[in-house]
């Protein structure tokens, strides 16, 4: 059962995912990823399963950190998968995590990265809420 701050943690989630998502009219869902893989927030359509979700988002994020580390880079700043269906967007957070979003085919895939890049900060203050004694 979610505690008090837990629900205003993930109601205040919740919010900065609305707005990125009502600001980046490209976007078609967006998702919070805590550092250890935990799915905070998303804006999944309904019967997307959330853990497989989390899990594979984890799964891209994990293997562009390990990526970037073998070639010398301390971690990976963003992540752009291209398929012929759109692309699958990920950023990281100060925290560790990442802000993952899905974009159809024609989207302006620069502009959505910048939304989601100066989203960030809002997204580790909402996170960091939930974590305040």
């Amino acid at each position: 059962m979610a505690t008090e701050e837990n629900t205003a943690s993930n109601g205040g989630l919740e919010r900065v995912v609305g707005d990125l998502r009502a600001l980046s009219e490209d976007m078609r869902s967006c998702a919070v990823l805590s550092a250890d893989g935990e799915l905070h927030a998303s804006s999944h359509a309904p019967g997307v399963d959330r853990e497989r979700a989390a899990a594979m988002l984890a799964a891209l994020r994990d293997l562009a950190e390990r990526a970037a580390r073998e070639n010398g880079k301390s971690h990976v700043s963003q992540v752009r998968v291209k398929t012929e269906e759109g692309h699958l967007l990920l950023v990281r957070l100060d925290s560790g995590g990442a802000l993952a979003a899905t974009t159809g085919p024609d989207a302006r895939v620069g502009l959505v990265l910048y939304d989601m890049r100066n989203a960030r900060g809002e997204v580790d203050k909402a996170l960091g809420e939930g974590k305040q004694p």
